[in-house]
């Protein structure tokens, strides 16, 4: 019954009209989600050994939980199709054999009409004893186009019979298909149920520590938004910048078009990661009744030692050291400004032009043993959502 729960939800996401989403789109999406859990995967057995924050873990699972039910989703999308695909085989095999018989029928007619005109003097005499030559053409022609018939029929009978037996290779072909993904749906439901499982127990194991935990998560969410408060200042103060004559330091027009232009594919500021923590403010995983400081960016979870990397070309105006959260850069690109924050070596200095792709520092492995990039992306001083300009 619970299994069935699993696919009845997943199937709220998979039985919606195909239109334009094409059968190598969903693949596309599914390979991405199924390497996202491979990746999870890999930062949860890598850090197995460490004592992992339980909260970091949850993350990781649920978002893993998140892929899980887009590849079943999937799945159920392409049993769908191929139950479609099965169907229309199915018709197109009976009005095949429709027309088949159909044909024999006529062939018959045919077959009995030549019988009773086998004998050559017959039709012969037929011919002969027209009125004049045109009626003899005529009837003469007659009998070749009845001839010629009957072979057109035969052909047809034996092109209609490979036909369906063609169209009966496919449709087996497509019942293994369905077979196939069927069984693949069931495998992964199963992979589904256990990561619920592995979720809820993490949570029962966080829930009893309420009190320790809500202080130290109060404590977080103090010093996020002291953190905040001092990047939306520089970044005010860097969209105000004067020049020596007083008047506003003009924006790099074409590269803000440049950068406005990438909206959607800009490179990840890691080269392998996992989003954790999203943009805006959400509630608590775990405690409903704490607050959690709003989110200015995203956060990507990855693994140790890992470069930040620049999005674009740029320049960088300012680095922050904030004690306890490590540095942070931040570089202008036009009217848009990114922020890569806890980094421990810093690769760039402030002034410096940097490319897209070039190595900005290394992100810092926390007390918790989890090495977690922090992103912003602002247009002067609106905050823009990252998840929306960076490459799917």
């Amino acid at each position: 019954m619970k299994k069935l729960f699993y696919i009845v939800l997943c199937m709220g996401v998979a039985y919606v009209p195909i239109q334009a989403q094409t059968l190598s789109e969903m693949n596309k999406r599914r390979e991405k989600a199924e390497n996202e859990i491979a990746y999870i995967n890999k930062l949860l057995k890598t850090n197995a050994n460490k004592k992992k924050s339980g909260i970091e873990t949850l993350e990781l699972t649920q978002q893993k939980i998140k892929q899980r039910r887009q590849v079943v989703a999937d799945i159920n999308q392409q049993v769908y199709i191929t139950e479609q695909e099965l169907q229309n085989k199915k018709q197109h095999i009976a009005e095949l054999q429709n027309h088949l018989k159909v044909l024999k029928k006529s062939y018959e007619k045919l077959i009995y009409q030549a019988y009773k005109l086998r004998n050559q003097n017959t039709w012969m005499m037929f011919v002969l004893s027209s009125d004049d030559l045109g009626m003899a053409y005529r009837r003469w022609m007659y009998f070749r186009r009845f001839s010629e018939h009957i072979s057109e029929l035969g052909q047809n009978i034996k092109e209609t019979s490979t036909a369906i037996n063609t169209a009966i290779v496919m449709l087996n072909t497509k019942k293994q298909e369905l077979s196939g993904f069927l069984s693949e749906k069931e495998k992964e439901v199963d992979k589904l149920q256990a990561e619920e499982q592995e979720s809820k127990k993490v949570i029962n194991s966080l829930a009893g520590q309420e009190r320790k935990l809500s202080q130290q998560i109060e404590k977080q969410r103090k010093e996020i938004e002291k953190i905040n408060r001092q990047i939306e200042r520089i970044i005010a103060e860097e969209t105000k910048k004067k020049g020596k004559d007083g008047a506003p330091l003009p924006v790099d027009r074409v590269l803000t078009a440049k950068f406005e232009n990438n909206r959607g594919n800009l490179p990840w500021p890691v080269r392998k990661g996992v989003v954790t923590s999203r943009f805006g403010r959400h509630p608590h995983p775990v405690y409903k009744n704490v607050e959690q400081a709003p989110n200015n960016g995203i956060d990507i979870t990855t693994e140790p030692n890992s470069a930040a990397i620049s999005v674009f070309n740029g320049k960088v105006t300012r680095i922050l050291f904030i004690p306890g959260k490590s540095n942070f850069v931040i570089i202008q690109h036009g009217e848009y400004y990114t922020v890569y924050g806890q980094l421990g070596q810093v690769a760039v200095h402030s002034g410096d032009e940097v490319k897209t792709g070039q190595n900005i520092g290394t992100i810092v492995t926390g007390a918790e043993n989890n090495t977690v990039l922090h992103f912003e992306l602002w247009k002067g001083t609106d905050k823009q959502n990252p998840e929306l300009w960076l490459a799917k």
